[in-house]
C-alpha cells in the first residue's frame, strides 16, 4: 500500500448485538474488502454487519490487514455501528461481536456459496 496511511475506525455503540460496543483505530496494511463468508475453527460462515437502521439489519462486513502491536499484523473483521454477526453455514444461532482481531492464518475468507 502506498501514499497516504488508511486508518479504520471501529466505532460500535452498545447494542443486543455487542453489548459492550467499542472505539477502537487501526492502521490498515492494504485496503478494504467486503467478506461475506469465512472458515474459523475449521467451519464456514457467513458474515454480515450489522447496522442500527430498522432496529438491526444486515449491512457490509469488512476485512483488512491492521497492525497490530503484539502480532505484527491482524485481520481485522468489522461491520456496521452495531458490530458484526457470524452465523454457522450449517445452521445455527448468529452470534455478534463487536469486531473481531484474528491473526491472518486461523481464518480463511471464502466466496459466498462456498463451504471449501
Amino acid at each position: 500500500m502506498s501514499g497516504e496511511p488508511i486508518f479504520i475506525d471501529v466505532f460500535v455503540e452498545p447494542n443486543d448485538n455487542a453489548p459492550d460496543g467499542c472505539g477502537l483505530r487501526f492502521r490498515a496494511e492494504a485496503a478494504p474488502r467486503v467478506v461475506r463468508r469465512l472458515r474459523l475453527d475449521g467451519e464456514a460462515h457467513d458474515i454480515v454487519g450489522w447496522a442500527s437502521a430498522g432496529g438491526g439489519s444486515a449491512c457490509a462486513a469488512m476485512a483488512v490487514l491492521v497492525e497490530d502491536s503484539s502480532a505484527g499484523t491482524a485481520l481485522l473483521l468489522y461491520g456496521g455501528d452495531w458490530g458484526i454477526r457470524l452465523t454457522p453455514a450449517g445452521g445455527g444461532a448468529p452470534v455478534g461481536e463487536s469486531h473481531l482481531l484474528l491473526e491472518p492464518s486461523a481464518v480463511e475468507l471464502l466466496e459466498p456459496g462456498s463451504d471449501e
